[in-house]
């Protein structure tokens, strides 16, 4: 009964569930997640992959946003180990300390993911995504797929590929092949009100720092020590994610006034 569902996924969800049992045990083999981790995974989906993290883990808090999934899920998964919500898993109102997340994600809800964890306190995240995200994600500055996102994931977290996917592993079968990668910090947590100037901030992408500095009424006094000379006749979208943030940092405050 449950293949049958699965073929009538909810396209509004971007449901694609991995059913290929040989991928399964290389995910959960290179998620390296041990007994001391708390993970929370966003998308319990089949339960196929939340099955094997509940073998692994000190406690699972997994997240189906769909409640056909989650009630079938919630029927056939006894472990004391885990907690299954019928709740969107990047609701700012959950209050849940974990080490590790983990999620398989459709590539519409990729961006708003990456923003949630730039936000979050954890040791490392296990992503499934779509090739061409993971692509965006670890552009280049100057490339054409350089985009705010890319910033913000490149300034926030080191970013490894650890597994190509093919498409052939799920049903129903996406048009793309999906990547497997870790992430893990390497800054503290970024504030809301900073994600949002970075994603102003880069709309301007294609202007020169010259233009920018004039834009928010800003001086090149205002840059301290950061030596805006180097940078000033080149396009915002040429730099850099931490030159990037630093320069958002100056000329969305008072900071060097």
């Amino acid at each position: 009964m449950l293949e049958n569902n699965l073929k009538k996924q909810k396209k509004s969800l971007g449901q694609h569930f991995l059913v290929d049992k040989t991928i399964v045990k290389k995910i959960i083999q290179l998620s390296k997640i041990n007994k001391n981790d708390i993970v929370y995974e966003v998308g319990t989906g089949n339960g196929i992959l939340t099955t094997e993290l509940c073998k692994i883990s000190k406690m699972v808090y997994s997240f189906e946003i769909d409640p056909f999934y989650y009630f079938h899920c919630k029927e056939k998964m006894s472990y004391d180990n885990l907690n299954l919500f019928n709740l969107n898993g990047f609701d700012n109102d959950i209050m849940v300390n974990f080490d590790v997340f983990f999620s398989s994600l459709p590539y519409y809800e990729s961006r708003n993911a990456f923003s949630w964890l730039c936000q979050k306190d954890f040791k490392k995240g296990i992503l499934l995504l779509q090739r061409e995200f993971v692509e965006k994600l670890l552009s280049s500055p100057g490339d054409k797929n350089y985009r705010a996102i890319s910033v913000l994931s490149q300034y926030r977290f080191s970013i490894n590929i650890l597994l190509d996917i093919p498409f052939s592993s799920f049903v129903p079968q996406p048009m793309v092949d999906s990547v497997l990668i870790e992430i893990f910090p390497k800054t503290p947590p970024l504030s809301k009100k900073t994600l949002d100037d970075i994603q102003f901030l880069f709309s301007f992408r294609k202007k020169n720092v010259s233009f920018l500095i004039k834009f928010f009424k800003k001086t090149q006094n205002c840059c301290g020590s950061f030596d805006i000379g180097k940078i000033k006749d080149k396009k915002l979208g040429q730099l850099p994610g931490e030159q990037i943030y630093l320069l958002s940092h100056i000329l969305n405050n008072n900071y060097y006034d």
